[in-house]
């Protein structure tokens, strides 16, 4: 059974690294703190603990804090800027508990961490891993599944047989597990832009997430929309993009859209008056089809798409927001709650004494607010 992360417990002593891990450069135990380049100095020893992080999420969901407290360890393993060689350079790293120490000195002695290779051939495992590809599966219920018997897609669709949102899914999930590559994914913003300019010219649109990270390839796709220098003409359009795409066939009519919500468009606004605190932006998941070009894709193919709709004033918490990565965010909220007296997600930033929402336009203005030096998007990647 794997081992968890713990800690020091308090009152214990805390061991002393040897006065050359005290020479090397200081990390923060926050991510919005430090560079997280991919690959990174330790990305083998990195590959090694994946498992093991993923393994947790797995069991426990990824907010629990069993879970969190070993992506946190491994993001501040990313995030150091020099090759971990000892023991007691990992012990002086922040949320490094002995557990992980002991692992780390494994690898540095082997070159292999002898648990993740035994969870990644775990028939748990390998099933739950599978189970969570399905859009609408989540930790809880494919631990479910499994407990329950189901070993296969094929199980999980006679398991699920009511559940007819999965099973239409379930057409465009061969296609959906397929890395994107970055041409591929501004070859689909170039198709969505052309629909975007017919419902309503002068957007601007921006792809996130690990494309705008520097990734290579995409799991799925995140294209955020906003109209520039106009606050309200964002209202609405969502919907009138979706319904656009579903009628053009670009989006399967029967079981395309995976989700929309319109919490943005749904906000109070009143002459002269700000909008209601409680925005936050529209957002659609869909299932997109990419159509044949004849030479690098001989058959329409289906993508996973999230399309975002910004206000303006908050346009720049939108894109930092979804951007990520995971951990860099968690670890930005943080920072922004206890030291900044603001609660910042993706539909804006919002002073925490007055509940008043504060202006911010661009990445740069959210960083300022947050009185946190400017890092690059494609040196924010705090998660393997």
């Amino acid at each position: 059974m794997p081992h968890t992360l713990d800690h020091t417990p308090q009152g214990s002593p805390t061991p002393q690294p040897d006065s050359a891990a005290l020479a090397l450069p200081d990390v923060h135990e926050l991510a919005c703190f430090r560079t997280s380049p991919r690959p990174c100095p330790n990305q083998q020893l990195v590959d090694q603990l994946k498992p093991l992080r993923e393994w947790r999420f797995l069991q426990h969901g990824t907010g629990e804090p069993e879970a969190i407290s070993y992506a946190t360890a491994v993001s501040v393993i990313i995030g150091t800027p020099f090759v971990i060689t000892s023991a007691d350079q990992a012990r002086a790293l922040p949320k490094i508990g002995p557990k992980l120490v002991v692992k780390i000195q494994e690898y540095i002695d082997k070159g292999f961490i002898q648990e993740s290779r035994d969870v990644e051939q775990l028939e748990r495992f390998k099933v739950l891993r599978l189970l969570t590809t399905v859009h609408g599966v989540g930790h809880a219920l494919a631990n479910k599944l499994y407990d329950d018997g189901t070993r296969t897609l094929d199980d999980l669709q006679a398991m699920l047989k009511d559940r007819h949102d999965i099973l239409r899914y379930m057409r465009f999930h061969a296609d959906l597990q397929e890395p994107v590559s970055r041409t591929e994914v501004e070859s689909v913003r170039d198709f969505v832009r052309l629909q975007v300019d017919k419902v309503l010219p002068g957007a601007h649109l921006e792809l996130c997430g690990g494309y705008r990270r520097g990734k290579a390839t995409s799991g799925d796709i995140d294209i955020l929309i906003t109209f520039p220098h106009q606050d309200g003409l964002e209202r609405g359009f969502l919907r009138r993009l979706v319904d656009r795409l579903v009628k053009k066939g670009l989006v399967p009519r029967d079981g395309g859209v995976l989700s929309l919500t319109e919490a943005g468009s749904s906000r109070t606004t009143w002459a002269n008056r700000r909008a209601s605190l409680g925005d936050t932006l529209d957002k659609a998941l869909v299932v997109f089809r990419h159509p044949a070009n004849g030479t690098t894709r001989t058959r329409d193919v289906w993508r996973r798409v999230d399309l975002v709709v910004a206000a303006w004033p908050h346009w720049g918490p939108a894109v930092l927001g979804w951007t990520g990565s995971t951990q860099f965010e968690r670890d930005l909220r943080r920072h922004a709650g206890k030291l900044c007296r603001l609660h910042v997600h993706s539909g804006g930033i919002r002073d925490k004494e007055t509940n008043e929402h504060v202006e911010a336009k661009t990445e740069r203005d959210c960083f300022r607010l947050l009185k946190l030096e400017w890092i690059p998007p494609h040196l924010r990647n705090a998660d393997p």
